[in-house]
């Protein structure tokens, strides 16, 4: 019996050849010829450019799954950019809109690789929830006492080891639409939050997101010794802590993106999967791509990077 899921990209120009490799894994590796995908690309016009070349690359990997292009609204064009994020990431603040039929989305960043099939994530039960994530690493104490000194740490009260991180999301669209906070999420867009969309999410959905596990959004910073601080901290169990380090279905590549830096954490696979497709090897120049090893993140707030 095929299984049908639903998911949404939103991207400008900048990240058109990352999505290109996010969607082509989400094909490669759904590892069930009966499972297909119907893809939502929300784009800058720029980025709506690329539709037939996207459009091909779906068709190439699997006949029956789908892929539409919708230009980007530009409610959020004032809204606030920081760390060198534009403004395209608060585009998943109207899924809601831009997809009105959807009664639930998947929600994928695009610096993802996709190492398994989303059929569990996708049947997840979100009836009575707006959102279902995964917590994130600034769940970790160090983090949060820094992240709580914020001009909006008020704000974050109660969240504290249920923070999600905003990369990888099931959303409740019918029961977003019905709940109406396009008013209140554009103007929080212009207040300044260090983390935009992701603190919106987080501090207006508060007590209706479900957590999804970990395996679903591993952010490939992490190292082994974070998994453990995971479970030590008892932000998920040390079962799913051990099964998401060696099965990760999603790996989410926060902070630095392999395509800039070949030596970023788990880099090596990103690349890998890249060189081994044809369609998806002439996108990027791995010769002149720098190869500096990483270890863990050095940022404003901490070195476990938040979104």
């Amino acid at each position: 019996m095929n299984t049908r899921i639903e998911i949404a990209f939103c991207f400008d120009e900048k990240m058109v050849y990352p999505a290109f490799v996010a969607i082509a894994s989400l094909l490669d590796f759904k590892k069930d010829i009966n499972i297909h995908y119907d893809i939502s690309c929300i784009c800058s016009e720029m980025a709506l450019n690329y539709e037939k070349e996207i459009n091909t690359l779906v068709k190439k990997r699997d006949e029956e799954s789908t892929v539409k292009f919708y230009r980007a609204p530009e409610q959020f064009s004032g809204a606030f950019e920081v760390r060198g994020i534009t403004v395209s990431t608060y585009l998943r603040l109207l899924l809601h809109r831009v997809l009105p039929h959807n009664k639930k989305i998947i929600y994928a960043d695009v610096d993802v690789l996709f190492q398994d099939s989303l059929k569990e994530m996708w049947e997840t039960d979100i009836s009575d929830c707006l959102l279902a994530g995964v917590k994130g690493a600034n769940n970790f104490k160090d983090t949060w006492k820094n992240l709580e000194t914020q001009a909006y740490g008020s704000e974050l009260k109660g969240l504290e080891g249920k923070y999600i991180n905003a990369g990888i999301l099931l959303m409740n669209l019918e029961k977003i639409r019905m709940w109406n906070p396009d008013e209140q999420w554009l103007q929080m867009s212009c207040k300044g939050y260090h983390y935009q969309d992701q603190d919106i999410l987080n501090i207006t959905c508060k007590d209706k997101i479900k957590f999804l596990d970990i395996r679903f959004n591993i952010q490939a910073h992490l190292e082994k010794k974070d998994f453990k601080a995971y479970a030590r901290q008892n932000i998920y169990s040390e079962e799913s802590c051990n099964n998401a380090w060696k099965y990760p279905v999603i790996l989410h590549y926060t902070g630095q993106k392999p395509w800039c830096n070949r030596g970023v954490n788990r880099g090596k696979l990103w690349w890998q999967y890249v060189e081994s497709q044809e369609d998806l090897k002439v996108l990027f120049n791995k010769k002149q791509t720098p190869n500096r090893k990483t270890t863990g993140f050095v940022g404003k707030i901490n070195r476990h990077l938040p979104f």
